[in-house]
């Protein structure tokens, strides 16, 4: 329950100094600074200074980390700047989908907390910091050379977006299929080298040896023929054909 997450986290902070509270006006856990002097007009100030700690900071409580605990946590940033998110740490603390989440609130610059259901540790997995989309982009240059590469290959471009278990047409798909269309004229079974002059791609070779599709059949050193399976992918993708051959 998201209440036994209030006093380990609450504990927590209070080591570091801070005066806890929950519920206050709907914020599950409030922490403020608490001033080493009683000056008032230093509080603040004083607050800020030691060891570069923000003077409140708020925690939402939450079971699960899920779209509402984020938009709660993302409300509060419009009143206080250091805004944290607490679970129990999760199964999946280390799968590709947790991270993923955790990539969001550090984009959204909040913080997450993570509490061990056996031993109460308190450990703060990320701060409430906003990470700059620029980092991220340079970690992952490479895949979108990938991305855009893969859209430049491709001629037809007619897949539908959103849809799944249907066969894509990709780069590698369209020389398939253009690779097995010259076997056809060819009379289903020719030369490697001959098919690769008809169907203009220079991988042909690389495509019939490797047979990603189960359409071709080596008979002999460098002659391949047309599977069943190949000859079914000929009129399946008789559109697809037509369009690449028409350029």
């Amino acid at each position: 329950m998201e209440r036994d997450l209030f006093d380990p986290i609450k504990e927590y902070f209070e080591k570091k100094g801070y005066i806890c509270d929950g519920e206050v006006e709907d914020i599950d856990l409030f922490a403020e600074r608490s001033p080493k002097k009683e000056n008032a007009k230093r509080k603040k100030k004083e607050a800020e200074e030691e060891n570069g700690d923000p003077r409140n900071i708020v925690v939402e409580l939450k079971v699960n980390l899920d779209f509402r605990s984020v938009q709660q946590a993302a409300q509060r940033q419009k009143m206080f700047d250091t805004v944290y998110i607490g679970i129990f740490r999760p199964k999946d603390f280390s799968s590709h989908s947790f991270k993923d989440k955790l990539y969001i609130l550090k984009r959204l610059g909040i913080g997450l907390i993570v509490v061990s259901k056996r031993s109460k540790e308190v450990q703060i997995v990320s701060e409430p910091v906003v990470s700059e989309l620029s980092e991220y982009q340079k970690r992952n240059r490479k895949k979108a050379e990938r991305v855009t590469a893969e859209f430049e290959k491709r001629r037809t471009k007619n897949n539908t977006g959103g849809v799944t278990g249907q066969k894509l047409i990709t780069g590698y798909r369209e020389d398939a299929l253009l690779v097995l269309d010259a076997l056809a004229e060819l009379g289903g079974e020719e030369k490697n080298t001959k098919v690769r002059e008809l169907s203009g791609i220079n991988k042909a070779s690389s495509i019939l040896r490797y047979n990603y599709y189960g359409w071709f059949e080596k008979k002999e050193a460098g002659v391949y023929s047309i599977t069943d399976a190949g000859y079914a992918a000929l009129e399946e993708f008789e559109d697809t054909v037509y369009k690449l051959k028409r350029g």
